[in-house]
């Protein structure tokens, strides 16, 4: 199972071959640089610029206004050495890290007790499968289905509300995303909504809403579900780049297709 630290590694990843580039480009252009070093003065008159070539040369071969490009390609030249072994020296500490860090090393500490010792332990750094299992197995309390309501049962024998809730669970099942149905959310202590689908990304152990909206010709249920929505909006500190939205009229029924690619988008 891939450690939920992985996006950072990624990302360090990620650096160090911009750094590797950005070294390259770096390499490239100095090479092609005006030969010398940029000296700058101050007097009354401003600034004064002087071009040393020469290593025992304290002061230079002046340059006038005239040679403008040339002052900034020798100041350009001296930035991007003095920058070239800052980039060199981050690309090697990246790269030790890289090298030297075992991210599974801290998640082994839990895995590897023993018997009822591992009963008793709440790991700080629990496996992917020990933190579904965690996640799964918070209690909740859900929402009550009417004497009347149609019943639909899932692979998971669980009890949903439509048949599109059917396909939804049962190919996230198929996908093995971990999902709760109806997990309420609340705001304060106070409930603003129990989505169709509280699912679980294992690599990032981010949780997404997902909401199906099945019935999209009924003005009275498309009012009632805007004001759903805005309650997530309006929640403070609510991330709605983790709502999952799909929806349906009866001419335009559920697209499996897009079940398959909201799945790949948010949840693995």
């Amino acid at each position: 199972m891939k450690d939920y630290r992985e996006d950072t590694l990624q990302e360090l990843a990620e650096i160090k071959q911009r750094i590797e580039k950005e070294i390259a480009l770096l390499e490239n252009r100095l090479r092609t640089s005006p030969e010398g070093t940029l000296r700058v003065t101050r007097n009354h008159n401003g600034n004064q610029f002087y071009r040393m070539i020469e290593l025992n040369d304290t002061k230079g071969i002046y340059l006038s206004r005239s040679n403008g490009d040339l002052i900034s390609r020798l100041a350009q030249k001296d930035y991007e050495k003095k920058l070239m072994p800052v980039l060199i020296k981050q690309h090697k500490a990246i790269e030790r890290f890289l090298k030297d860090y075992e991210p599974q090393a801290a998640i082994d500490v839990f895995e590897n007790l023993k018997g009822p010792r591992k009963q008793l332990v709440t790991p700080v750094y629990p496996s992917d499968e020990e933190f579904v299992r965690q996640w799964l197995s918070k209690p909740y309390k859900k929402l009550n289905f009417r004497s009347d309501d149609p019943e639909y049962i899932t692979e998971n024998n669980e009890r949903v509300r439509s048949k599109s809730e059917i396909i939804i669970a049962n190919t996230l099942r198929s996908h093995n995303i971990p999902y709760r149905y109806e997990y309420p959310v609340y705001e304060d202590g106070v409930l603003i909504a129990a989505p169709d689908f509280n699912c679980l990304n294992v690599r990032t152990r981010k949780e997404y809403y997902w909401e199906h909206l099945g019935m999209m010709d009924d003005e009275s249920y498309v009012n009632k579900n805007i004001r759903k929505i805005e309650k997530y909006t309006l929640a403070k500190g609510f991330d709605e780049s983790r709502l999952i939205l799909t929806f349906e009229t009866v001419r335009q029924p559920l697209n499996t297709r897009i079940i398959e690619e909201k799945i790949r988008r948010y949840l693995v």
